[in-house]
């Protein structure tokens, strides 16, 4: 498992290195929903303090008085876009230029196109999509996240998902803004837990974040509380990176507090391989400052018997995976994963198998 991990990693880098940097054309998207219940989507053309005009995809340039607008919903795309014609065909390239009602896009190969803005069906951006062997292929829909783990790629805005896993783990999360995310689940009848998180990206292709995960159990009886505050930072794209991690904690039984014995660390990482499958590892290592061990005691008549001793020892619990990601669409992404874990030095390794399912909205 720990060749695996390795070999692994080395596979994320080289393909993070190898990924192009996007280019700088700008332009805007703008969905109008008016105060008639009735809503118009296309390409800005202005907004000005009165009124509203845009190249609808459908009806050609409409101008829209404010007053008439119940909400304005504008998305940026920058770089490469990939535009979807009326006719079925995919053109990818860089828009050069909006006039008239005209969408003028550079394809290199291709050359210049001209699309009449009433002539497309959709335009998205070319960050969405993973190109192979001139194919096009959706983006991964869970770039933000390992199985349970962060990446420092944040969600945008009111970006969101929904996971479920082994049927009683259940989680939301939303993003607020385009570089905070707030979520949280439960684990039934356990416990409940939240994870806001703060990510920026710093270049094209680094991500740095910070954020905090606390639970709380349900159960009286189990009387745990625990957190951690955290760093990340991702390297890569959305479809090839590779994040490490690492924060202090506490947990508490009992109403007795205690920190860990040294940083909680993770690495984790990702990469595509095809259309619909990635490989995904995830890997943590949790500090303890000792653990229960079994010991042979003997009478002074010979009698033996075992008595459980607590070893106060220094040593870090792991715990290993790797899986499959199946993406049979842009929304929806099934993960297959075996955990192997090594609970302390005195306890066999567990190998268990990992299944989730998420929904991404």
């Amino acid at each position: 498992m720990r060749l695996l991990f390795t070999l692994f990693s080395l596979i994320i880098l080289t393909c993070a290195a190898k990924a192009q940097s996007a280019d700088t054309a700008r332009f805007s998207i703008a969905t109008l929903l008016l105060k008639d219940g009735s809503a118009i989507f296309g390409m800005l053309d202005y907004q000005k303090s009165d009124s509203v005009a845009l190249y609808d995809f459908n009806l050609g340039r409409i101008s829209i008085a404010v007053k008439e607008v119940k909400e304005i919903d504008i998305k940026q795309l920058e770089g490469k876009i990939v535009i979807e014609a009326a006719n079925g065909k995919t053109y990818i390239g860089e828009m050069i230029g909006l006039n008239g009602g005209l969408v003028i896009l550079n394809t290199g190969s291709a050359g210049i196109i001209s699309f009449q803005a009433n002539m497309i069906s959709k335009i998205t951006s070319y960050s969405l999509f993973a190109s192979r062997k001139g194919s096009i292929w959706f983006a991964n829909p869970n770039a933000t996240r390992y199985f349970f783990a962060p990446s420092a790629i944040p969600l945008k805005k009111k970006e969101g998902y929904f996971q479920n896993a082994y049927i009683i783990g259940n989680s939301v999360n939303v993003g607020i803004t385009n570089n905070l995310t707030v979520g949280g689940g439960v684990v039934i009848p356990f416990l409940f837990y939240i994870t806001p998180k703060v990510s920026l990206k710093l270049t094209e292709r680094f991500y740095a974040g910070a954020g905090i995960l606390f639970t709380q159990s349900f159960l009286s009886e189990m009387g745990l509380s625990a957190g951690v505050a955290y760093g990340l930072t991702t390297y890569g794209s959305s479809e090839h990176n590779i994040t490490l991690g690492a924060g202090y904690g506490f947990a508490s039984f009992d109403n007795k507090y205690s920190a860990t014995p040294g940083p909680i660390a993770t690495v984790n990482g990702m990469t595509r391989v095809s259309k619909k499958i990635s490989l995904v590892t995830e890997n943590w290592m949790i500090p303890r400052a000792g653990y229960d061990k079994e010991v042979l005691k003997k009478s002074e008549t010979g009698s033996e018997w075992m008595e459980t001793v607590y070893e106060k020892k220094n040593f870090y619990s792991t715990a290993l995976s790797l899986g499959l990601r199946f993406m049979p669409s842009n929304a929806i992404s099934i993960d297959f994963a075996v955990v192997n874990i090594a609970p302390d030095p005195d306890t066999r390794n567990v190998t268990l198998p990992y299944l989730d399912f998420v929904y991404k909205f």
